[in-house]
């Protein structure tokens, strides 16, 4: 299987958006514009915030990621299932709790012995 790329997922975005979609497809563009941004992130070599409006998460559960929140505090190395992603509700917005931008940190290759 071949990896997908950004500017494949520019290409498939193009030619699903150019036609009418079904909902399965409707799915898949919503897919490939969650990847695009991670694509892109990739690509560069680089750790760059990636903006986040709210919704379900982003990224696979088991990724370790460092999250912004709006309050300006910054939490890093825990998974992504242990964050509420979700935007603008209740007490998590009012007290400033609700993630506003990500990044994925990449894992650490390990020795035989799990020390990184």
């Amino acid at each position: 299987m071949k990896k997908l790329t950004a500017e494949k997922c520019c290409q498939l975005l193009d030619t699903l958006n150019s036609n009418g979609m079904s909902i399965l497809e409707g799915y898949y563009a919503e897919a490939l514009e969650i990847a695009l941004p991670i694509l892109e992130q990739q690509e560069r070599g680089e750790r760059e915030w990636i903006e986040w409006g709210g919704g379900d998460c982003p990224v696979s559960d088991s990724a370790i990621v460092e999250v912004r929140f709006r309050s300006g505090r910054q939490r890093s190395g825990a998974k992504a299932e242990e964050y509420i992603w979700t935007n603008g509700y209740g007490e998590l917005s009012e007290t400033g709790a609700d993630i506003i931008a990500y990044r994925i940190i990449p894992e650490r290759a390990t020795n035989q012995n799990g020390e990184q």
